[in-house]
């Protein structure tokens, strides 16, 4: 099946209008819950990503051993914390009230697969009925959700070892494969869920069957973290009132940009927050 690639000129149809009378968080409140004793860098990053790509409102939801770092790097950020070193059940009926007063939620950077911590995300995702973005770890939660579809949007952003994982299938998504792309399609249509595949090439397939590939990006951003940021794009995207799949599109597209002005300016040398800081000097260009 041929694949469609998304455009600029696609992006500048889709990309969410900010309203010019518009007030402090109505262009897009976002919760971010992440970070572990290991990992506590993974939610900052995500963070950047949904600050500057517009986001009016960014919290972080981290673990108490997180929680002195993140609140002191960025005075942007709203933060807030859990006990222990892991997310775990015990937080999670306080996550999922603050969360109702967001408008998107992005769980899973720096998480960490521990099985307690999955069955925390678990309660969270059947219980928070705002649209959610599913990253790193928290992807493998679709495998212990019984009933699909989800009262809410859900977006999925894996690379291809966590997509293998989801479907315990040892296969490549390849634009010159056809049965692989016919399976990435049939899986979100099965779940009822947007993938938003990273990689050299990004895929994203829509729960109604559509699948489109993203050019932009370049082999700067195998670095670490760069997903993180990926991701934090999506929720921002998605508070903004886009679709899963809509939302993936803009989110690959602009992120991707952003690379490529860096490896214009920069070489291959360049680290996760780099993008981050890059992103509003690619969406000046759809205001």
């Amino acid at each position: 099946m041929a694949i469609v690639e998304i455009k600029k000129s696609n992006v500048a149809q889709i990309f969410p209008k900010r309203d010019p009378n518009s007030h402090k968080g109505d262009n897009g409140k976002v919760l971010i819950v992440g970070g572990s004793i290991d990992y506590y860098g993974a939610p900052i990053l995500a963070g950047l990503g949904a600050l500057y790509s517009g986001a009016d409102l960014v919290y972080l939801y981290v673990p108490e051993c997180n929680f002195e770092c993140t609140r002191s790097i960025y005075p942007d950020f709203i933060v807030k914390k859990y006990s222990g070193q892991f997310l775990n059940i015990e937080c999670v009926s306080d996550v999922i009230d603050f969360g109702k007063e967001c408008d998107s939620i992005l769980i899973g950077p720096g998480l960490a697969g521990r099985d307690e911590t999955l069955e925390a995300v678990l309660e969270i995702v059947k219980n928070l009925h705002i649209p959610t973005v599913l990253d790193a770890d928290a992807i493998s939660v679709l495998k212990k959700i019984e009933k699909f579809p989800l009262q809410q949007t859900i977006l999925a952003t894996p690379h291809q070892n966590e997509f293998r994982n989801l479907i315990d299938k040892d296969v490549k998504i390849d634009k010159d494969d056809a049965r692989s792309i016919v399976l990435l399609r049939s899986i979100s249509m099965d779940l009822h869920i947007n993938i938003l595949l990273k990689g050299h090439i990004d895929y994203i397939s829509s729960e109604e069957g559509d699948v489109e590939m993203n050019m932009t990006g370049n082999a700067g951003m195998t670095v670490g973290g760069s997903g993180d940021v990926l991701a934090g794009v999506c929720a921002t995207f998605l508070a903004q009132g886009l679709e899963g799949f809509t939302a993936a599109k803009c989110a690959a597209y602009i992120t991707g940009a952003g690379g490529d002005v860096l490896r214009k300016n920069k070489g291959v040398a360049f680290s996760a927050s780099d993008i981050a800081f890059t992103l509003p000097y690619v969406i000046k260009q759809y205001d």
